[in-house]
């Protein structure tokens, strides 16, 4: 199989995406999943302002769906590209892991890579939860405003939403055990922790208004 440092996995079709996600190679793992998951979920949401879009009945939403559709767009493109990232600061820390320590310099040279590549790839999987946070606050506004019809798939875009901030949080959350910088180790704790907290929330609130509305007689 083609070494995952040399490859595009957005150019990948799903099969061979996925069939190298099961493979032995460690990258791409749980966070480039997060971050397609994610990318899922934002294109969802676009599917259901598109699909309200044209729509007669639902011209008076039409300009705030063309505006859920192009700040998805861009989120979208930042999600998928997450997944190149990710892997890319995988395979750092994994180079790095790999440095010779023969001796006291070399010992002292291989710890100061390693952290400074955790760091960065505890980065990627942050960026992972804003993008999907934000995601998340412009699908709230397609519920009461969009095509009926497409309900359920705003309840499956929260769903994707929600497991790519709590897939990319354990992402972050294995990187920062490993990091000796306490005050960085602190800093993106918190700022993690946050996200988790009102994207959880957040999800939640929009699956259960997508429940409250399909109710089977």
């Amino acid at each position: 199989m083609e070494s995952s440092k040399n490859i595009k996995f957005t150019n990948y079709a799903i099969k061979e995406f996925i069939d190298l996600l099961a493979s032995k190679e460690p990258a791409p793992g749980g966070g480039a999943a997060a971050a397609l998951v994610g990318s899922i979920g934002v294109a969802l949401s676009s599917m259901v302002a598109n699909l309200t879009i044209g729509k007669e009945k639902f011209k008076y939403k039409e300009e705030l769906m063309k505006e859920i559709v192009e700040k998805n767009e861009k989120l979208q493109k930042e999600l998928l590209d997450l997944i190149e990232k990710d892997t890319e600061a995988f395979n750092k820390v994994a180079d790095a892991l790999k440095l010779p320590k023969n001796n006291p310099e070399e010992k002292e040279k291989r710890k100061e890579i390693l952290e400074n590549t955790l760091k960065e790839a505890s980065l990627v999987p942050l960026e992972v939860m804003k993008k999907s946070l934000e995601a998340l606050k412009i699908l709230e506004n397609t519920l009461g405003n969009s095509n009926p019809n497409a309900v359920s798939d705003i309840g499956v875009s929260a769903l994707c939403l929600k497991s790519a901030i709590q897939s990319a949080w354990l992402n972050v959350k294995i990187n920062l055990v490993s990091i000796r910088d306490k005050n960085f180790v602190n800093e993106i704790q918190r700022q993690a922790e946050s996200l988790l907290e009102e994207g959880i929330q957040l999800a939640d609130r929009i699956y259960e208004e997508v429940e409250s509305v399909l109710q089977i007689s």
